[in-house]
C-alpha cells in the first residue's frame, strides 16, 4: 500500500506523462488479472471447482502450504485444501487456527473437535508439485492470514491461508488476497442458491410425480377445469366413467358449450355444478344418472367440486374447479335389491297379518257373546242358602257370594295382545310398503276435501288415550282450515310426529299441537319437552332407517321409517318439513300443506 501510494504521489508530482502512462499500463493489468480469475470463479458450478479457481489464484499470489474454507452453513462446512501433503499435527495446528478466528468475527459458536469431525481434504491433484508429492510438509504453523468471505456486508464464511514459513503472507498483497476472497465468496453464495435451488425443483418434480401417481391410481374420478370451466385435466378413472356414458369430453371448450351439443341431460347438470363451483361454492355429493334409462339400474355418479384458488387469492375469483365423481352404481343396485325385498317381504307378511287379525276378532267377538250370557245368567239366578228357624225349620235366605271370572275372561284379554301386537306389527309392514311406495315413485295420493282442525283434533285424542304422562293441547289460530288432500296420508304424517314427539319425551310433559298459515299454506308444528336432537343426528333424522340411539343411556323402539315416509307424502302434496330445537328443552317438527296438493314429481 505505501509502494502504491508512493507511486500516486509521484504521478502528480512530475510533470510529463510517462509516469500517467506507466500508471495505465499497471491499472490495465491488475484490471486484466482481475478479470481473468472472475472468469474462473464465474465458470465454477459446484463448490470443488471454486476451490480449484480459489487455490489456483492464491498460488499466483503466495506459495503457500494449505488454504481452508469454513461456511456459515447448517451444519457449518470446512474444507481444508493442501498445495503439498501435510502433517497431522500440522492439519491440527490448522484447525485451532480456524477456531479462534471463527470465534472472533461472530461465528457461531464452533470447538476444534467440532472442526476436526466436520472437515474434509479436497486436494487438486494437478496443483501439487511433482516434487512434493511424497515428503509431507512441517508439523508447525509459521504463518497464517484469516480473511472473512462477505456477500453484500454479510459474513458468509471465512478464508484462511497457512504456510510452514514465516512472513509469507506481507500486507503489499493482501488488497488482491481480499479481491480474491470477495470473488470466492460470490462464487460459493451463487453455487449454494443454485444447489437449493435444484434441491427445491427436485423436490417439487417429486413431489409432482408423487401427486400425479395418487391421481392415476385414485378410483374416483378426477377432473379439474380452468376458470371458463372446460377441463385441463382428467385421471384414468373420470376418462373411463365418462366413456361409460358415451361422454367424449373435448378439452379448451367450456362444459356448458359442450352441453348444448351433446344430448345427454346429466352433461348439462355436470356444468351447471362447476359453474356453480366458480362462484365460489363448493358442491357435495350431488347425483347424476349418467346410463341409459332404459337400463334397470343405470350408471349414476355422486359429484362433489370445490372451486380453485391461487395461493393467498381465496376471495377473488377462482382460478378453476376440481371435481370428484364417485360411480355409486353398485350402492344404487344394493338398494334396488333391497327395496325389491322389503316390497316382497312386505305384501308376504300383509297375507297372514290379515288371518291372524281377522280369526283374532272372530275369536273375540265369540268370546265376548259367551260373557255376556255368563253374566245374564249370573244375575238371573241369585245364590239362596237355607237356615234354621227357631221352630226347626228351614228358611231359604240370599247371600251375595263373588263368582269367579270364567276363563273366557283370560282368554279375551290374550286375544287382546295379540290383537294389539297384530296392529302393531300391521303399521311396521305399512311403512315398509310406504318406504317401497316411495323408492319406486309409486306413492299414491287420493285428495278429498276435509277440515284439517278435525284430523289434528282426532290425532290429538287418539294420541292423548295412550299418553298418559303427557299433556296434548291444540292450538287454532286460523279461521277455515278446510284443505284438499288425502287425508288418510296426512293423519299418517300427523300421527308419526306424535308417536316421536311421546317416544322422546319419556319424563312426560306438554305436546302443543298449533295450526296456522303461512304465505297462503298450512303450517302445522308440533312441540314437544323431550331430549331434543343432538347436532350429530340434525342430517339423518329423515334418513331411511335412521334412529336416534341410545340417547341419555336408553334405546328407543322403531324402525326409523316414520319420518321419512311423512317427508315423502309432505313433499307430494308440495309442501315441506323441518324441525328445530327449542330453546329450552325439546325439539318442534313443522310441516307446510298447501291448501290444494301441489304435486311434485
Amino acid at each position: 500500500m505505501q509502494a502504491e501510494q508512493k507511486l500516486t504521489d509521484n504521478m502528480y508530482r512530475t510533470p510529463g506523462g510517462a509516469q500517467n502512462g506507466d500508471r495505465i499500463g499497471s491499472l490495465l493489468r491488475e484490471m486484466e488479472y482481475l478479470n481473468t480469475i472472475g472468469k474462473r470463479f464465474v465458470a465454477a458450478n459446484n463448490r470443488f471447482q471454486v476451490h480449484h479457481a480459489l487455490l489456483a489464484a492464491l498460488r499466483e499470489q503466495y506459495s503457500f502450504a494449505a488454504c481452508s474454507i469454513l461456511l456459515k452453513d447448517k451444519p457449518f462446512q470446512l474444507s481444508i485444501i493442501p498445495a503439498y501433503p501435510l502433517s497431522t499435527n500440522f492439519i491440527g495446528a490448522m484447525v485451532n487456527r480456524i477456531a479462534s478466528a471463527a470465534n472472533v468475527i461472530d461465528f457461531p459458536h464452533v470447538t476444534p473437535q467440532e472442526l476436526a469431525d466436520a472437515a474434509y481434504l479436497d486436494a487438486p491433484e494437478e496443483l501439487i508439485p511433482p516434487e512434493s508429492t511424497e515428503t509431507p510438509g512441517g508439523a508447525e504453523v509459521g504463518s497464517c492470514l484469516n480473511i472473512p468471505l462477505t456477500v453484500e456486508d454479510r459474513i458468509i464464511g471465512l478464508l484462511s491461508l497457512f504456510d510452514t514459513q514465516m512472513g509469507t503472507f506481507d500486507t503489499e498483497r493482501l488488497r488482491f488476497t481480499s479481491i480474491i476472497a470477495d470473488y470466492a465468496a460470490i462464487a460459493l453464495e451463487n453455487v449454494r442458491l443454485r444447489e437449493s435451488e435444484r434441491a427445491l425443483w427436485r423436490q417439487a418434480e417429486e413431489e409432482r410425480q408423487r401427486l400425479e401417481l395418487i391421481i392415476s391410481s385414485m378410483a374416483e374420478g378426477l377432473l379439474i377445469t380452468d376458470a371458463r370451466g372446460a377441463i385441463i385435466s382428467l385421471n384414468q378413472s373420470a376418462q373411463h366413467l365418462l366413456a361409460q356414458a358415451n361422454i367424449d369430453i373435448e378439452q379448451d371448450i367450456p362444459l356448458r358449450k359442450m352441453a348444448t351439443l351433446d344430448s345427454a341431460p346429466w352433461l348439462k347438470q355436470l356444468a351447471q355444478i362447476v359453474d356453480k363451483a366458480l362462484t365460489n361454492q363448493v358442491v357435495m355429493n350431488q347425483e347424476l344418472i349418467a346410463g341409459e334409462s332404459s337400463q334397470q339400474v343405470p350408471l349414476t355418479l355422486s359429484i362433489s367440486a370445490a372451486p380453485l384458488h391461487n395461493a393467498g387469492e381465496e376471495q377473488k375469483r377462482p382460478t378453476g374447479v376440481v371435481a370428484v365423481l364417485n360411480d355409486v352404481t353398485s350402492q344404487k343396485q344394493v338398494e334396488r335389491l333391497k327395496d325389491e325385498f322389503v316390497s316382497v317381504v312386505s305384501h308376504e307378511l300383509r297375507t297372514p297379518l290379515t288371518a291372524i287379525k281377522g280369526y283374532t276378532q272372530h275369536l273375540m267377538r265369540r268370546l265376548e257373546r259367551r260373557l255376556r250370557a255368563l253374566r245374564q245368567t249370573t244375575q238371573t239366578t241369585p245364590n239362596t242358602q237355607t237356615t234354621p228357624n227357631t221352630q226347626g225349620a228351614q228358611k231359604p235366605q240370599k247371600q251375595n257370594i263373588q263368582a269367579p271370572e270364567p276363563p273366557e275372561t283370560y282368554d279375551l284379554r290374550s286375544l287382546y295382545i295379540v290383537q294389539s301386537q297384530a296392529e302393531h306389527l300391521e303399521r311396521l309392514v305399512n311403512d315398509l310398503l310406504d318406504l317401497s311406495r316411495v323408492q319406486w315413485g309409486h306413492l299414491e295420493l287420493h285428495p278429498e276435501t276435509f277440515f284439517l282442525v278435525d284430523l289434528l283434533s282426532e290425532n290429538v285424542h287418539s294420541a292423548q288415550a295412550s299418553a298418559e304422562q303427557h299433556t296434548l293441547s291444540l292450538e287454532i289460530n286460523v279461521a277455515d282450515s278446510k284443505v284438499v288432500a288425502d287425508r288418510q296420508r296426512i293423519g299418517q304424517v300427523v300421527g308419526n310426529i306424535l308417536d316421536n314427539a311421546v317416544k322422546y319425551s319419556p319424563h312426560g310433559g306438554q305436546i302443543i299441537v298449533s295450526l296456522q298459515e303461512q304465505e297462503g299454506d298450512f303450517l302445522v308444528s308440533i312441540s314437544d319437552q323431550g331430549i331434543g336432537i343432538s347436532p350429530e343426528y340434525l342430517d339423518h333424522i329423515f334418513e331411511r332407517f335412521y334412529r336416534v340411539r341410545n340417547t341419555a343411556s336408553h334405546q328407543y323402539s322403531g324402525i326409523g321409517l316414520g319420518l321419512y315416509v311423512a317427508r315423502a307424502i309432505v313433499e307430494r302434496h308440495g309442501g315441506r318439513i323441518w324441525f328445530t330445537n327449542n330453546p329450552g328443552k325439546g325439539s318442534t317438527f313443522s310441516f307446510t300443506l298447501p291448501h290444494t296438493p301441489r304435486t311434485e314429481e
